[in-house]
């Protein structure tokens, strides 16, 4: 640290000094630009396609449909064991294949062994296999990509609203009260929309461990109907977080459409100049 004695840098003119001042005028112009498409193209768009999703829980060809709870894949969920296993020489290093998925089998269990004539052991218990749930998959898919453009958007818009208050002096601040409440609604939404996105990725953690505990205990049948409880729950999770989606946007266009005088002239000046 270098050492100044009895005089400190002065700051009073560090801003009538500025060295690049065009930078923080480009960014307000890029950022403006990108706020104009998010609300008048963007967030309309995803109204819109977010309500096409939702209405899909009536076809029974979509993946939301509300009676998928009903099909085989949410009902009707095994284990499956080694001898369902096709393993062939076209796997030396312990691969297999079960239908038309590819699974990576423990070398040791692929060896040779004294337990052959009972079938391939791993340990105390035999090598399992549950399958993941396809139709869960892809509403999980489809719902994850909305939440992160969601999460996105709504940064974007808090960084140009960030950029565009005003100077804080005493009265005359509703309009800078509304940008506030503003950012704090945007803030809000991607804050949700992380909260969502952790509840999707828990399926595959919940599944994992019903499937760990059924590979212990597997004459324990109440495992099949715990897992298809939870992969309905998810579905119905899924199905309401596209609702939750929804409103975030609605209510986001909807506020800075019924205040948006007051979002771009804070202080009510009527001036086209600075910032405004």
């Amino acid at each position: 640290m270098p050492k100044f004695g009895s005089t400190l840098p002065k700051m009073d003119e560090v801003f009538m000094a500025h060295p690049r001042p065009e930078v923080l005028k480009d960014l307000v112009a890029s950022r403006r630009l990108r706020a104009i498409d998010i609300l008048q193209n963007l967030i309309p768009a995803k109204i819109t396609t977010v309500q096409a999703i939702i209405d899909q829980e009536e076809d029974p060809s979509s993946p939301f449909y509300k009676g998928q709870v009903f099909e085989v894949a949410y009902t009707d969920p095994k284990i499956l064991q080694p001898s369902e296993l096709i393993a062939s020489d076209a796997h030396p290093k312990g691969e297999g294949e079960l239908g038309s998925e590819k699974l990576i089998l423990p070398q040791d269990i692929t060896k040779p062994g004294p337990n052959d004539g009972e079938g391939v052991r791993m340990g105390p218990h035999w090598f399992e296999v549950v399958r993941v749930n396809p139709v869960q998959v892809k509403c999980m898919e489809i719902v994850t990509r909305e939440l992160e453009d969601l999460h996105m958007l709504a940064q974007d818009l808090k960084v140009w609203l960030e950029l565009e208050i005003p100077v804080v002096e005493d009265g005359n601040s509703f309009g800078a009260d509304v940008q506030a409440h503003l950012i704090s609604q945007l803030t809000d939404a991607y804050k949700k929309s992380n909260s969502m996105q952790n509840g999707v990725r828990a399926h595959h953690g919940d599944r994992l461990k019903l499937a760990m505990d059924w590979a212990k205990y597997p004459n324990f049948k109440d495992f099949a109907g715990a897992i298809a409880t939870s992969d309905r729950f998810d579905h119905f999770l899924l199905r309401s977080y596209l609702r939750s989606i929804l409103t975030l946007y609605g209510g986001l266009l909807t506020k800075f459409e019924r205040n948006w005088g007051k979002v771009i002239n804070p202080k009510g000046s009527h001036e086209t100049g600075g910032m405004y």
